[in-house]
C-alpha cells in the first residue's frame, strides 16, 4: 500500500463507511506501523484544522486527548452512535486499533458527555491571536501563547524559549537522531517561530509544521499543512525542503535555494499555491515540476493536474503575515473561507454567491462584526449573526 493510498483510506474512514476490503486493509497497515508518521499527522490535522467536530472543546481538552494517543495508551472504545455527525477526530482511532486487539473501532463524541470546566468565548466573532500548541519529541505537549514566556524544554542539545508568541530554537547542531517537533495552531490562532539553523516561520491560522530541532543530515526538510511563510536561512550545502501534506492528497515538494515564500495548502481551497518573494524555489508534485522567480506564484488543483505559473498578487497573498485581510475582486466565499478559519466561526449561504466578487483591506485585529459591516456597504451581501454561526444571503436588486 502506497502513503496516497492510506491517506486516502484514513480519508474515507472519516467520513462514510468503509468496505470490509478496505476496512481489512486500514487494520492492516496499521499493524504494520508502516505508515505511523501519516497516520499521527492525520491526527494532528484533525484536531488543530477545523477537520474537528461541530462542538466546542476545550484546548486543555485537545492537548489531552492528543497526548493520550500519540502515546498509544490503550483508549476505550465508543460505540453510541446517537450524535449528528460522525467525529472528525476518527483518525485517532486509527492509531488506537494498533493496540487494540479486538480490532479498529470507530471514536464518537458521546451526545451527553460529562460536565467539563470550560471557559465561554465572552465575544464569539473575537479576532483570533498568538496560539498554537508545541509537541515535543516525546509526543508531550506545551500550550503556546503570548504569556508563555521564557526557556520551555530542551530538545537533545538544542534550547527551547518562547517569547511574546514566537518560539526559538538554539542548539549546536550535535544531536546524532532527528528530534521531530511540531507546532499546530487551531483556527483563530497564529504563530511564529525560528528553527535552529535560523530560518523564520510564520504559521496561519489551522496550520502546522513537522521539523527537526536541530537539522542534522545532508538537507532541511520540514512538512506543513495549511498556510505557512518562510523566510529560509541559506545554506548552500544543506538545502532546505518543505513537504506540504493536505489530508487525502498527493503531497507537493518546495526545493529551496535560501528564499522568502509563502505556501498555501489548505484542504477547502480550490489550489494550492506557492507564491515566491525573493530568491528561488521547485514545486514538484509526482512527475509535475515548475520553478518559479520572485514575484510569481505556481498553483495546482488538489486532485492533480499541472502547474500553473503567473505573476503574484503579493500584497494579497501575504496580507495574513501583516495582520490584514486583503481582497481584490475576490469571490465571497474564498473571503468568508478565510474569515472562517481565523475568527473560528462557520458560515452558510442562504442563496448564490458565486457572483459577489469585492475589494477591499481590514486589519485582521478587528472584530468579525466591523468586518461584515464593510462587507456589507458593497449593498450585494447580508449577513445575519447568530453566535457563531454567519449566514449569508445575497443582495436582490431592486
Amino acid at each position: 500500500m502506497t502513503v496516497a493510498e492510506i491517506r486516502l483510506l484514513l480519508e474515507k474512514y472519516k467520513h462514510q463507511p468503509l468496505s470490509p476490503d478496505e476496512l481489512a486493509q486500514l487494520q492492516q497497515a496499521v499493524a504494520s506501523d508502516a505508515f505511523e508518521d501519516e497516520i499521527k499527522a492525520d491526527i494532528l490535522h484533525s484536531l488543530y484544522t477545523r477537520a474537528a467536530p461541530e462542538a466546542e472543546w476545550p484546548e486543555a481538552e485537545k492537548a489531552a486527548l492528543l497526548q493520550q494517543v500519540l502515546r498509544a495508551a490503550p483508549l476505550q472504545p465508543v460505540r453510541s452512535r446517537s450524535i449528528r455527525k460522525p467525529w472528525m477526530y476518527a483518525a485517532a482511532a486509527v492509531l488506537a486499533a494498533g493496540i487494540i486487539t479486538s480490532g479498529i473501532w470507530l471514536m464518537r463524541r458521546p451526545a451527553t458527555p460529562a460536565p467539563v470546566a470550560t471557559t465561554i468565548k465572552a465575544n464569539p466573532l473575537a479576532p483570533g491571536s498568538n496560539k498554537a500548541m508545541l509537541i515535543l519529541a516525546d509526543n508531550s505537549t506545551i500550550t503556546l501563547d503570548s504569556s508563555n514566556n521564557g526557556a520551555l524544554a530542551v530538545q537533545g542539545n538544542t534550547q527551547i524559549s518562547n517569547t511574546n508568541g514566537a518560539l526559538t530554537y538554539k542548539g549546536n547542531g550535535d544531536n546524532q537522531q532527528p528530534l521531530y517537533n511540531t507546532v499546530a495552531t487551531p483556527r483563530g490562532g497564529q504563530y511564529q517561530l525560528t528553527l535552529a539553523d535560523g530560518s523564520k516561520i510564520w504559521l496561519n491560522a489551522a496550520s502546522s509544521i513537522r521539523f527537526p530541532a536541530t537539522f542534522t543530515g545532508n538537507e532541511r526538510l520540514v512538512e506543513v499543512t495549511g498556510e505557512v511563510y518562510f523566510e529560509v536561512n541559506q545554506q548552500a550545502n544543506k538545502p532546505f525542503r518543505v513537504k506540504v501534506k493536505t489530508p487525502g492528497m498527493e503531497e507537493m515538494t518546495v526545493t529551496v535555494l535560501g528564499t522568502s515564500f509563502d505556501v498555501m495548502a489548505y484542504a477547502d481551497e480550490q489550489a494550492i499555491r506557492t507564491t515566491l518573494v525573493d530568491g528561488a524555489v521547485q514545486v514538484a508534485r509526482g512527475t509535475q515540476q515548475s520553478l518559479l522567480k520572485p514575484g510569481y506564484q505556481a498553483s495546482i488543483e488538489p486532485g492533480g493536474g499541472t502547474f500553473t505559473t503567473s505573476p503574484a498578487d503579493i500584497d494579497q497573498a501575504l496580507a495574513w503575515k501583516e495582520g490584514k485581510f486583503r481582497f481584490r475582486n475576490t469571490n465571497l466565499r474564498t473571503i468568508m473561507r478565510q474569515l472562517a478559519r481565523w475568527y473560528d466561526i462557520e458560515v452558510v449561504y442562504d442563496g448564490n454567491v458565486s457572483d459577489i466578487d469585492l475589494t477591499g483591506v481590514i486589519s485582521r485585529r478587528e472584530d468579525a462584526s466591523a468586518l461584515l459591516k464593510a462587507l456589507e456597504t458593497t449593498q450585494r451581501i447580508k449577513f445575519t449573526v447568530d453566535g457563531r454561526t454567519i449566514t449569508a444571503r445575497p443582495v436582490t436588486p431592486h
